[in-house]
């Protein structure tokens, strides 16, 4: 691995790296609050936009074209949503305020599935598909109880929400954590959004044209690739894992994983890219920070939280993959991958 570039932040947990967008080869970081636009094409700051609340989260169309951007405000749950669109002049956007999410927000937008400039904003009380390239709403669904979380379920040929919702009031507040959870099932149809009954599967995902599908059903996490004819199973009670990012190319896979036991005791978390043939790790770091790939340049890219919150780029190929497996990281047996620091770009933002 050679380092490319490492980005300087301020001391403090207060900045993030929010997102990359490789259409239009963009990294979205939050910076107090101000949201910073980088390019990976040119390794400098494209601009730089100030708001009244602090950047927390920003979901894409499918298409990529267009972005929601979450701000919250204060200490509260109250926040900001913005519409943006990407093809427009980067240095001069346009931030469109859209109203306010559910209070969970980073759980309740999504894009949708079949809908490549559509995205889906859970309110407090309806759930809206919002149509980004006419800048206008779509579809309102309300909703009788407050939204808490929202899970989509894509399958092949229909797209399903799964909707958690708020407990309500109790004067016994630790009976919310005996009953059981509140959650009823929809799916999306021609534009509309209708209530049906329990879809079998509790979680499902297509990427890159519906060539790479993970899928989860309560005792299994399955991962297929239709373009390599490959797929890997894997037991869900000791590997939990989750699906970030995959990048334009389809040829890693990056995300989390937390390991228990036989006895469904916890032994750690790992981050992990993946590689899409083999569904295997191939570089992984404990307790680790969330990794992305931008595959125009090999870059592999993720903060560096031992370093006061620095953004590293490193360039990350086949020669630099490690042979690992889930029962490796779940026994802590990963080396640290020699990176090449000479000559790398110092920005501070």
């Amino acid at each position: 691995m050679k380092k490319i570039a490492e980005l300087s932040l301020s001391v403090g947990s207060n900045n993030h790296l929010l997102g990359i967008n490789e259409k239009y080869d963009l990294l979205f970081i939050q910076k107090g609050k101000e949201l910073i636009l980088f390019s990976l094409k040119v390794l400098e700051v494209l601009e730089k936009y100030k708001f009244s609340g602090v950047p927390e989260a920003i979901i894409f169309s499918e298409s990529k074209d267009y972005a929601i951007l979450v701000c919250r405000q204060g200490f509260s749950y109250s926040n900001k949503v913005y519409l943006v669109n990407l093809q427009e002049d980067l240095k001069h956007l346009n931030f469109s305020w859209k109203g306010e999410a559910a209070d969970v927000f980073k759980s309740t937008i999504f894009p949708l599935p079949n809908y490549p400039d559509h995205v889906l904003i859970g309110r407090k009380n309806s759930l809206e598909s919002f149509d980004c390239r006419k800048d206008e709403i779509d579809y309102i669904y309300q909703t009788d109880k407050k939204i808490h979380l929202i899970n989509i379920i894509e399958l092949e040929d229909k797209c399903c929400l799964a909707v958690r919702y708020a407990a309500e009031f109790q004067e016994d507040i630790s009976k919310i954590y005996l009953e059981k959870p509140d959650i009823r099932y929809y799916n999306i149809k021609e534009g509309t959004i209708h209530e049906q009954s329990h879809v079998e599967v509790e979680f499902s995902k297509y990427y890159n044209d519906k060539t790479i599908h993970f899928i989860y059903n309560g005792s299994q996490s399955i991962l297929s690739n239709s373009r390599t004819l490959s797929e890997k199973v894997y037991n869900a009670q000791l590997y939990r894992f989750g699906i970030d990012y995959v990048d334009m190319e389809g040829r890693y896979l990056s995300g989390e994983v937390h390991f228990f036991d036989q006895e469904d005791d916890y032994l750690g978390r790992y981050s992990f890219l993946m590689d899409a043939k083999t569904f295997l790790p191939v570089y992984a770091q404990k307790d680790g920070p969330k990794l992305y790939y931008y595959t125009k340049r090999n870059y592999l890219i993720y903060m560096e939280i031992s370093k006061e919150y620095d953004i590293e780029i490193v360039e990350f190929t086949e020669e630099d993959h490690q042979s690992l497996a889930m029962e490796l990281l779940s026994k802590g047996r990963v080396k640290k991958n020699k990176v090449d620091s000479k000559g790398f770009k110092q920005i501070v933002l």
